[in-house]
């Protein structure tokens, strides 16, 4: 099976998109080591927010 020019598109997207939830993990994991505990709790909830797919709340789910 071939996959089209947006299928390539769509799998570097989700690397980059990998990668940056990776670097913001490291920064995470250095800050708490600095003892910016509350900001790197902060960095953790957000990833893990954005691997679940983003907050369910009113606002994104109305319609104009």
């Amino acid at each position: 099976m071939s996959t089209s020019p947006g299928d390539s598109h769509n799998h570097y997207i989700q690397l980059g998109y990998e990668a940056a939830l990776r670097e913001l993990r490291h920064l995470a994991v250095h800050l708490e080591a600095r003892g910016c505990n509350r900001v790197a709790v902060t960095l953790y909830d957000a990833i893990r927010i954005a691997r679940a797919g983003g907050l369910r709340c009113e606002e994104h789910t109305r319609t104009p």
